[in-house]
């Protein structure tokens, strides 16, 4: 659990909030309420963001090396950087609830 109390707090509110959001479309899809082809959409939308998430400070740093030379482990992304990165994943997660909406009123 050392990966997840590096995160920051967005971070951590937005994986709950997709893991929160899995789980409920997982129950819907078994339960046959709703529209099944959406809520696995939706499923497979929220585990891509979840690894988005989890691995969004490693992938910048491995992209930092490759594109730099003599940088540290200690690279930070910038404040701008986080924010594209806030933006995709809130997108996402209003995707993966829209899935959720749109599963349970077209059936």
């Amino acid at each position: 659990m050392k990966w997840f109390k590096e995160l920051r707090k967005g971070q951590k509110i937005l994986f709950l909030t997709n893991v929160v959001l899995i789980l409920v479309l997982s129950v819907l899809t078994f339960s046959g309420v709703g529209n099944a082809e959406l809520f696995v959409i939706g499923v497979f939308i929220g585990i891509i963001n979840l690894f988005s998430i989890i691995f969004a400070r490693t992938g910048f740093k491995f992209g930092i090396h490759l594109n730099a030379d003599n940088v540290g482990d200690d690279v930070e992304p910038s404040e701008l950087k986080y924010w594209d990165w806030y933006s995709r994943w809130g997108f996402s997660t209003l995707a993966v609830l829209a899935c959720v909406i749109c599963g349970l009123v077209f059936n």
